[in-house]
């Protein structure tokens, strides 16, 4: 049964695709829920944020169990903590229920994706550690994107308790499969069994990489959920048509697909700290583009004219915003060593979840007060931040010498 191949699998096909189904599922049903609760659209923020604020908890909570527990154990219990939460969401009546269940659902799923990521770290191989998190990070825009699929059958039929009912059952179902086949990892076996002074995420020899990865989540997080809540609305604030808009945001998703290979090809080979600086970088010049085209297209009073310039900047800000995303996973489960690794990617995540929710919560406003040129830019520094992060993270994921020493014998030939 131990075998990473497995584990990969379960991970990835009874977790993180179920994860991905189940941060989504408020706004698969935001529609039916503004007409069968007979709310403003507004009155239901509190519900869509609570699941980001469930995160974050979720993630440096049960991460920090997963160091005590095992990734098995605190993996099993996310799956079905959240599984059962959006099951219980099904029975809301009002706008507060709803938010109660988001929030533990968003526990559940913090707590998931840290023990998933730990999990693989350390069953993976260490020259394909990096593929396989990227791996399993896929899971999440697949399940977001098969959910939205359901959702479109489900809904017209049986209403958006519906959506729930799936997204809550299927979770369950995997965590009551995994506790008879997922195997725990062994690296945490023969470190609980060692008598050695353990090593914690603010131990003088972690402390700055905690803070500095943690940092590097927080702005390209927010990055992340600035285009997952505003971007419609940024690009109809442009002229565009509603149909446009959400396509845009349809192109930076899959993009975003493209960039997680990516990245996760070249961490293999090239290590961590030149790959995500330049994704970073380049994602901070793609926005300040996109900023410039914002400022001359309200200058000149449309922007239908540059649709292909717009999205193809809204491509590659998807490729190198998530390429980022999934090697930070990579290098936080790289940065910290087994004795602490869940409890050290936990608060990774729960940092970058606060982003999450500052742009959420946050990017209307901006949007109000300085437009969509200023919402870019913002982002673009944000971008910023993260890459100069990044360039000071201390433990990088080394490159491979034998790829160098390929290149270096293929060009003396």
């Amino acid at each position: 049964m131990k075998n990473p191949a497995l584990v990969v699998l379960l991970c990835a096909a009874c977790t993180l695709i179920l994860d991905g189904f189940d941060i989504q599922a408020a706004g698969f049903a935001t529609p039916a829920l503004v007409a069968d609760l007979g709310v403003e659209r507004a009155a239901l923020g509190p519900a869509l944020a609570a699941s980001l604020v469930g995160m974050a908890i979720g993630a440096a909570g049960i991460g920090a169990l997963g160091d005590r527990w095992g990734r098995r154990n605190s993996l099993i219990l996310s799956t079905a903590l959240f599984g059962a939460a959006t099951l219980l969401a099904a029975t809301a009546t009002s706008v507060m229920t709803l938010a109660l269940w988001r929030l533990i659902t968003g526990i559940g799923l913090g707590g998931a994706l840290t023990t998933a990521t730990a999990l693989i770290a350390e069953f993976a191989p260490s020259r394909y550690r990096s593929l396989a998190i990227g791996g399993i990070q896929v899971g999440v825009p697949v399940g977001g994107m098969t959910g939205a699929a359901l959702a479109a059958e489900l809904m017209p039929v049986h209403g958006w308790r519906s959506v729930f009912l799936v997204g809550g059952a299927l979770p369950l179902l995997a965590a009551a499969v995994m506790y008879f086949v997922l195997p725990e990892s062994p690296r945490f076996l023969a470190v609980r069994t060692q008598s050695a002074p353990k090593e914690t995420i603010f131990s003088p020899q972690l402390r700055w990489d905690t803070a500095i990865v943690s940092l590097a989540f927080l702005t390209n997080m927010y990055a992340v959920y600035a285009f997952f809540s505003w971007a419609p609305l940024v690009l109809t604030s442009l002229g565009f048509e509603l149909v446009t808009a959400v396509r845009g945001l349809f192109v930076f998703n899959l993009a975003g697909i493209c960039g997680v290979i990516a990245i996760s090809w070249l961490l293999s080979r090239l290590g961590s700290r030149r790959p995500l600086a330049v994704a970073a970088f380049a994602g901070a010049a793609t926005l300040a583009a996109l900023a410039w085209f914002a400022a001359s297209s309200l200058s000149q009073g449309s922007a239908a004219d540059g649709l292909p310039t717009l999205m193809s900047g809204i491509a590659v800000a998807g490729i190198a915003i998530n390429a980022v995303q999934v090697g930070l996973y990579a290098l936080a489960a790289h940065v910290f060593p087994t004795q602490c690794r869940t409890s050290g990617v936990g608060f990774s995540l729960g940092a970058g979840r606060t982003g999450g929710i500052v742009a959420a919560l946050g990017g209307g406003a901006l949007l109000t007060l300085s437009g969509a040129a200023g919402f870019f830019g913002w982002i673009a520094a944000a971008l910023l931040i993260a890459c100069v992060a990044i360039l000071l993270v201390r433990r990088q994921i080394a490159a491979r010498e034998s790829y160098f020493a390929a290149r270096a014998s293929a060009s003396g030939a």
